[in-house]
């Protein structure tokens, strides 16, 4: 790429001196010509930075460098004179191939490849077999010098360019037709040319050098010619624009959904956005896969939550037991055996060792009778065999207030969510016994969308705090384990109400 500006800057500074020195052209003429290539050259090395791997920013300077070498026909020199006219419309198949593959820079169809291979077989054959006719005198290449002949071949040059533009307009018609709306911003500047340059030129070419119309119809091809370059440039700057807007819909999305990127080969491919956009994307996923991760674990430590509970119960139950069958036994067959030696022995005890036989049973009494109430307090029997709502019932008949319990239809649950709603229940009653100084309290227990739900309310002073003491903190734990969620609601006026939310299958 390099090299092909090189070269076409200092062919255009060439042709320039060339024209000037030949003095049959027009300022016009020379102006048009040299703004033309050289805004070819500006158009391709913008869109080589653009995109270096795509072969449009070549082509774009290809052309201004053909268009220049075509003015060495005028040179004084034989060597380049020859060399100029082979090369007499170098530029026309390098513009149609130019044409026919922007923006993408491939030749995709049988159709394309056929018209842009004939474009250069039939522009740089007529131009050698014109070469072999030509009578100039400079010509180093002439075998059958012959001006009948070389107007044959000029006119047949301009006839076969004539049908390459109409089939390169055709095609770019087509394109822009079927295309999408990013496809149809890119082209519709240098459709808009192509169509006006080439009706100019094919009745130009239609009607003859010698028409009357033919030299304004020059003209309109030569200035339409001239904003070639910017059409194409102007589509390196839309497609530039068209990839910022892909990066900022990306930027900014909420979060709440991946953006799908879809590459249409017709849209200019910029190296830059496409990375901007890959790493965009790259972050969305990340953050998605994070996310994922975070949900598992979150899902694992849950479980081992829940696991934790259901060993807590399992452990509650099985010290439980060894109350009841070990400890609480030895100590009920030793208060029988003191009674028993009281009896047999009553007559022949002194007052001082009778009384203290007498105190030592009853703090063996006493000492059964809170171990009882211990193991009731670890988890009631009644609630493992009768279920959640007998198990409440025997707790409210002890309660010295006022209660009411609504209970619907509640099946027998897992023994870790019945245990932690009977624990709610028992937990948020003692309170307003001890602390709330109630005067009622109401329980209801339901089952709502595959949770259990638990409510007590009492009417006291609501003064209960989850973070006030270790009883609710510790049930709201344990409620959380199991998936579900604990909330207390406090009043001066109305009470407190104490709230348990449960999975049926934590």
């Amino acid at each position: 790429m390099a090299g092909v500006l090189t070269a076409g800057i200092g062919m255009g500074v060439l042709a320039m001196a060339l024209k000037l020195a030949d003095g049959t052209h027009t300022a016009l003429d020379t102006t048009l010509s040299t703004a033309t290539g050289f805004l070819f050259l500006l158009a391709g090395s913008v869109a080589h930075v653009r995109r270096a791997s795509n072969p449009i920013g070549l082509l774009i300077a290809l052309a201004g460098l053909a268009l220049f070498a075509e003015d060495l026909q005028f040179a004084g020199d034989p060597l380049a004179r020859t060399a100029g006219l082979a090369l007499t419309a170098a530029s026309s198949p390098v513009i149609a191939h130019l044409v026919v593959v922007f923006p993408h820079g491939k030749l995709r169809s049988r159709w394309e490849r056929v018209l842009v291979f004939s474009a250069y077989t039939v522009v740089f054959g007529a131009a050698v077999l014109g070469l072999l006719v030509n009578d100039d005198p400079k010509n180093l290449a002439a075998v059958a010098a012959s001006p009948e002949a070389e107007q044959l071949v000029k006119r047949l040059l301009e006839l076969v360019g004539a049908l390459i533009g109409g089939g390169v307009v055709v095609v770019l018609l087509y394109r822009w037709l079927t295309g999408r709306l990013p496809q149809r911003r890119l082209l519709s500047p240098v459709v808009a040319i192509a169509v006006i340059g080439a009706v100019s030129t094919t009745v130009g070419s239609a009607l003859g050098s010698g028409h009357p119309v033919s030299d304004p119809l020059l003209d309109v091809y030569r200035i339409s010619f001239c904003l070639w370059p910017l059409a194409f440039l102007i589509g390196v700057l839309r497609a530039r624009v068209g990839n910022a807007e892909m990066i900022r819909l990306l930027l900014e999305r909420d979060g709440t959904g991946l953006a799908a990127l879809v590459q249409d080969d017709e849209v200019w491919k910029d190296s830059r956005s496409i990375d901007a956009l890959n790493a965009a994307a790259g972050l969305v996923l990340d953050n998605q896969r994070l996310a994922a991760e975070l949900e598992e674990r979150l899902v694992e430590v849950q479980a081992s939550r829940a696991r934790i509970v259901a060993a807590a119960d399992d452990e509650r139950r099985r010290v439980e037991r060894d109350l009841h069958d070990g400890a609480q036994q030895r100590l009920v067959s030793v208060v029988l055996l003191l009674r028993m030696a009281e009896r047999r022995l009553g007559g022949e005890l002194t007052p001082p060792v009778a009384t203290l036989l007498k105190g030592t049973i009853d703090e063996l009494q006493a000492t059964v009778t809170e171990l009882r109430e211990l193991a009731h307090g670890l988890r009631p029997a009644i609630l493992t065999d009768a279920g959640l709502i007998a198990a409440v019932r025997s707790l409210l008949d002890r309660i010295p207030l006022a209660v009411g319990l609504d209970a619907a239809d509640v099946p027998r649950l897992s023994g870790a969510v019945e245990a932690t709603a009977y624990f709610v229940v028992s937990e948020a009653v003692t309170n307003a016994l001890k602390h709330a100084r109630a005067r009622e309290v109401r329980v209801r227990i339901g089952v709502e969308e595959g949770r259990l739900r638990v409510d007590v309310r009492d009417d006291g002073t609501g003064a209960a705090d989850i973070d006030g003491g270790s009883g609710l903190h510790g049930l709201r734990d344990r409620v959380r384990a199991l998936g579900g969620e604990l909330t207390v609601v406090g009043e001066p006026v109305s009470g407190s109400t104490v709230s348990a939310v449960v999975p049926l299958e934590p």
